[in-house]
């Protein structure tokens, strides 16, 4: 027996299993959230305050939209959540040497819980 047909021979996967596709799915969905945070960003903020704005004496919002707000903690908070679940499980499941964690994620959770404490501070 060659080492070639013994190496394989361990290697009982198939392909990707239902867990490895839940952690692919569970990464889109967190991305997903995250980008809709973004976009509910720019409605949320404060509205900017230009020369032309301050020339025709046009009333703008100075401050965070409140409702838009909660919104958008809990779309933050709810892509920390898939984003670090989904890195607890991927990590728990890391067992060959393909394996490997997913760096996205790790980036999607530092920039939601950023971001999260931003608007906390405000």
């Amino acid at each position: 027996m060659t080492t070639e047909h013994s190496a394989f021979k361990n290697d009982r996967r198939q392909g990707p299993d239902l867990v490895r596709q839940l952690f692919a799915w569970l990464a889109v969905l967190a991305w997903v959230l995250f980008i809709l945070a973004l976009l509910l960003v720019h409605y949320a903020r404060p509205e900017m305050d230009t020369g032309l704005v301050r020339y025709w004496d046009i009333e703008i919002r100075g401050d965070w939209h409140p409702a838009l707000t909660n919104w958008l903690q809990a779309m933050l908070y709810g892509t920390a959540l898939l984003s670090a679940i989904s890195l607890v499980l991927n990590r728990l499941r890391l067992r060959r040497k393909d394996d490997r964690l997913h760096f996205n994620l790790v980036i999607l959770l530092l920039a939601s819980i950023a971001l999260g404490l931003y608007l906390l501070r405000l």
